[in-house]
């Protein structure tokens, strides 16, 4: 979305033609950008067979593989001028093999970091062979694609921190919980208010959520008897802690934390970008498995600290009582997760190739 918007600034709305290879394509309702594809909201989120076999299986009977039949037919049936996979390398061959054109490729996938895994071998021939040009989500990745040999590749800023916006105001400090966005997002929310039961000094607990996952944060709250109170950007609880449930408010509730307890992908990444303290905890959930948390803290480093349920409170009462401990560790997640900026210097830099190349 913010891409489609950047080039928005240089082309007509109906001339930027998106194609959302997971789930239906709502957040690009009320734009007049043509969306080319709608598909199933699949049980894994479109993560697939990367959080277990049992989920794979749900996105094949939930149409997974028809899905894919019909977004190669729909990919050969155009004939675009500029191409841009966002993504992974499976996304980057899959619309070379539709388009037939070589591809702007955005990499933002937190695997595919070099302070993670980096690529794979055939990742990088696939890189090599269909890319145009490659923009990573660090200087770190960059680096490491130039030294395999890779020379279009730029680092022009973290795609993620773009998606970002500015706080438009502070609220009282406080503590920012992250419960994700899926479908377990509920279940990992009444997890996460036990832990906070551990923490000595009182604080403001704050839960920012979005379409997809307020009405599974507020079935199990309401489940569970709490007194649902309204607010001027959602809910509030006042007892047994006082808790505020927001509306688009991500960007606000962290930056008014002093750290973070996150069960989230992109929200623990974001929220170490904005120099926050991350805690986290191996669980398995649809996207957030051992797995991918375990890619997460290699990516964030000490920006993210690990904890079990017996240890938790003591690590953050620990914590909350060290504002030096907070700073460091806040630190080193704004350097790992890079400056924001990179999605308007990408349109600009797609706009200028695209000028020159084509005289």
């Amino acid at each position: 979305m913010r891409l489609a918007l950047s080039l928005n600034r240089y082309y007509r709305a109906e001339d930027i033609a998106v194609f959302p290879m997971v789930g239906e394509g709502k957040r690009f309702e009320g734009y007049k950008f043509p969306v080319l594809f709608k598909g199933s909201s699949l049980p894994s989120g479109g993560f697939g067979f990367r959080v277990g076999l049992s989920l794979f299986k749900e996105d094949i009977k939930s149409g997974l593989f028809r899905d894919l039949i019909y977004m190669y037919k729909t990919l050969k049936s155009i004939r675009p001028d500029i191409v841009i996979s966002i993504g992974d390398p499976f996304n980057l061959i899959f619309t070379y093999l539709g388009t037939g054109k070589k591809v702007f490729f955005v990499s933002t996938d937190q695997g595919h970091s070099a302070w993670v895994n980096g690529f794979s071998g055939i990742e990088l021939i696939i890189i090599k062979q269909f890319a145009l040009w490659t923009f990573t989500r660090d200087r770190k990745t960059e680096e490491f694609l130039l030294e395999k040999g890779i020379d279009n590749v730029r680092y022009l800023g973290n795609p993620l921190m773009d998606c970002v916006e500015d706080p438009k105001f502070f609220l009282p400090e406080g503590i920012t919980l992250l419960p994700g966005t899926r479908r377990d997002c509920g279940r990992n929310l009444l997890f996460l208010l036990e832990v906070i039961k551990k923490i000595e000094k009182p604080f403001k607990y704050y839960v920012p959520v979005n379409a997809n996952s307020e009405p599974f944060i507020i079935e199990v709250l309401r489940e569970k008897n709490y007194k649902l109170l309204d607010w001027d950007y959602g809910y509030k609880i006042e007892e047994p802690l006082e808790i505020y449930v927001g509306r688009g408010t991500f960007s606000e509730m962290v930056s008014s934390s002093l750290l973070v307890i996150g069960l989230s992908g992109s929200g623990n990444e974001q929220s170490a970008g904005l120099g926050k303290p991350v805690i986290s905890f191996y669980i398995e959930g649809i996207q957030f498995n051992k797995k991918f948390i375990s890619e997460q803290k290699r990516l964030l480093d000490e920006s993210l600290i690990l904890v079990d349920t017996d240890s938790a409170g003591k690590v953050i009462n620990s914590l909350l009582s060290d504002p030096l401990e907070l700073k460091k560790r806040g630190e080193i997640g704004k350097f790992r997760m890079g400056e924001k900026g990179a999605i308007p210097k990408i349109a600009q830099f797609i706009k200028d190739y695209w000028d020159e190349n084509r005289r």
